[in-house]
């Protein structure tokens, strides 16, 4: 539908000088010169072509084309108004997130609680993917990654760092009576896809033989998963094993460790400005890494 209307920022104007009934004030509350505004009035009552106000020597009045005019624009901005406020405040409070399933689960999830307490008017979504997701594409306000922490179109920021090293249930440690690093050769070593057993030996400078290699996950949290249910011994990611460690389900073999090859990062795109519930997050997720 196409709108028979007048420049938008002569309404505002018009407005203006109505409800002020001065030239001056109305563009010192406009920023304006009074010339501006005398201006933008003369270019409005050419608009409708009648006079819009009666101008007296100090002030000036509506005239009643003015005063109907005055009731339709004032519901109009009013209108405006709201619906520009509602907007505003959902993206501040709209909250879309990604992260790893491993780390959602393992990690996120049993602390998330707090964050949504203490912001119970955030609109929260989490969407838990492997996948580099395109933020900027797809909408989404943060990312929470692993890896070098440089990715196109991106802003980084460094939350945590990593160790890897094994843990088993403290059941099947006793059940195939660990008290040693060499009875590890007794235990079932369970894989999964991130950090394979051989290249975590080699780096402890030790070697694969007499080894016995179980079962193969494609994500941490099911080997952990698994080493809880005392199916063997699994080489954990020491933020995902943390919660599980402190709480008794695991335990660490030894005290061999190496650094994981990657960090997590939070991430946002890039030139994109923050909503304050970005902002909150953030936060969160700085105040919550340190402890």
């Amino acid at each position: 539908m196409k709108y028979l209307l007048p420049p938008m920022h002569t309404l505002r104007t018009f407005e203006a000088l109505g409800r002020l009934r001065h030239f001056t004030r109305t563009a010192e509350e406009l920023h304006l010169t009074a010339s501006a505004v005398s201006h933008q009035v003369r270019a409005l009552e050419s608009f409708h072509a009648t006079r819009l106000f009666v101008r007296n020597r100090h002030d000036v009045a509506l005239t009643p084309a003015g005063e109907r005019l005055m009731v339709a624009v004032r519901h109009a901005l009013q209108q405006l108004s709201v619906a520009s406020e509602s907007i505003r405040v959902q993206d501040a409070t709209r909250l879309s997130v990604t992260a790893p399933p491993s780390l959602v689960s393992r990690w996120l999830m049993p602390r998330l609680g707090v964050f949504l307490q203490q912001h119970p008017t955030v609109d929260f979504r989490l969407r838990a993917t492997s996948a580099v997701v395109d933020l900027a594409a797809e909408e989404i306000d943060l990312g929470i990654r692993f890896g070098g922490g440089r990715w196109p179109g991106m802003r980084s920021e460094k939350l945590f760092d990593e160790e890897i090293f094994p843990v088993a249930s403290p059941a099947y440690l006793a059940r195939m009576k660990v008290r040693r690093w060499a009875d590890l050769r007794r235990c079932l070593l369970l894989r999964d896809d991130f950090h394979p057993w051989e290249d975590w030996l080699k780096e402890i400078g030790a070697t694969t033989a007499g080894h016995a290699f179980g079962s193969v996950f494609n994500d941490s949290a099911l080997s952990l998963q698994a080493a809880e249910a005392g199916h063997g011994v699994v080489l954990a990611r020491s933020l995902l094993a943390a919660d599980a460690i402190k709480a008794g389900t695991l335990v660490r073999v030894g005290k061999m460790a190496v650094h994981s090859r990657g960090s997590y990062y939070l991430v946002t795109p890039s030139g994109r400005p923050d909503v304050a519930a970005v902002e909150m997050f953030r936060e969160w997720l700085r105040e919550t890494a340190g402890h």
